[in-house]
């Protein structure tokens, strides 16, 4: 008899253990999938001054081609190389973790920390939680906001779900009044009003990135903005399905997760996704097929 209660006694807290398992079963992944995500660091900690600059010879070709933004949307031939891009950046100041500045000799891009976690403020595309028009659709501009904050946090102030709501809608009005546009807008498009808005910082595309690329932008104190076929990033806060088409900001890395900040749920702020899912997912809006749309990002500098 006593074996039989020690019996139903294991099996029934067998059970409670794997029903709790089951109902956190998303908290404990990404509990797993933070492991080695290092303390946030500021853009001071990285460097003020060097850091998030692009080199001097790609600022001089990007001043040299001068085209129009009609033209960007318009012509692929405009995106940035991401080779030329990143082939120079480095760290300075304060470096969280320890890091090498030789450059890798198979890709030609610098060596970096082994980990890295910017102090990227974060709002959701929702700040005030309602996700009707047109918070729905505001993940880019929620994007832009929170790499722009990473430098300067009180030029934009996501301090409050107010302060955050009104910056997200003086975007979506300047859209709206030059552009006449805010729906789901491409990574050019982003390009666009980010650089109208805040002139005084370099949005600059990238096409095919890798990996060591993105990884190479953030350890230079660049918040790399990431679109993507938002059903793919399978992240359960997500409404239903989750969004056709998504932008998010990638904030650091370990050596298989990118950290980012997700403004399509309340609970993005350094939500950490698996390298290859936002690799796999990431593609630029192309009229309604974002899994198979370019393989861009947008690395944000100070100039």
């Amino acid at each position: 008899m006593k074996r039989i209660v020690i019996t139903i006694l294991l099996a029934g807290a067998i059970a409670i253990g794997g029903l709790f398992a089951y109902q956190n079963r998303h908290q404990i992944q990404q509990d797993v999938l933070s492991v080695g995500v290092p303390e946030a660091v500021t853009f001071e900690e990285i460097g003020a001054e060097d850091a998030g600059k692009v080199v001097a010879a790609e600022e001089d070709r990007s001043n040299a081609t001068d085209r129009t933004y009609e033209q960007e949307i318009a012509q692929e031939d405009t995106l940035v190389d991401a080779g030329d891009l990143l082939e120079d950046a480095s760290v300075g100041g304060k470096n969280p973790t320890p890091t090498s500045q030789n450059v890798q000799e198979d890709s030609g891009v610098p060596a970096v920390p082994v980990s890295i976690n910017l102090a990227i403020p974060f709002t959701s595309q929702a700040p005030h939680s309602n996700w009707g028009l047109p918070y729905q659709e505001a993940c880019e501009e929620a994007s832009v906001l929170m790499a722009v904050s990473f430098f300067d946090n009180t030029l934009v102030d996501l301090s409050s779900a107010d302060s955050a709501d009104k910056a997200i809608l003086d975007i979506v009005a300047l859209e709206t009044e030059k552009y006449d546009l805010y729906l789901d807008t491409t990574v050019a498009e982003t390009k666009r009003f980010a650089e109208a808005m805040f002139p005084d910082y370099s949005f600059n595309i990238v096409q095919d990135p890798t990996v060591d690329e993105i990884k190479s932008a953030l350890a230079s104190g660049s918040p790399v903005i990431v679109p993507a076929a938002g059903r793919e990033l399978g992240n359960p806060n997500f409404s239903g399905a989750g969004p056709l088409y998504h932008m998010l900001v990638v904030r650091g890395y370990t050596d298989s997760t990118f950290v980012t900040n997700d403004p399509g749920t309340r609970n993005g702020n350094g939500y950490v996704y698996k390298q290859t899912t936002i690799m796999n997912a990431m593609g630029d809006w192309n009229g309604g097929d974002p899994a198979n749309g370019a393989k861009v990002v947008i690395v944000v500098s100070k100039k």
